[in-house]
């Protein structure tokens, strides 16, 4: 079963791969590094389980640092 993140947590995680928070619009934030943009929705504590798991493999994020 895939982890679930909340919402610090899932940012913890993309700060620890380069990314730095840039703004939010909406109901989403946005992170980015020199290269990518990575928009995260924002509805509450939780982060749903397939979009943090979609958004890990699509970005090629790292989950565990060595």
């Amino acid at each position: 079963m895939a982890k679930e993140y909340s919402y610090r947590d899932f940012r913890t995680l993309l700060r620890r791969n380069g990314y730095v928070f840039d703004r939010c619009s909406g109901d989403h934030c946005i992170f980015t590094n020199d290269v990518n943009t990575i928009s995260v929705p924002y509805h509450g504590k939780k982060l749903n389980r397939m979009i943090a798991r979609r958004l890990i493999k699509e970005n090629g994020l790292k989950e565990k640092t060595p």
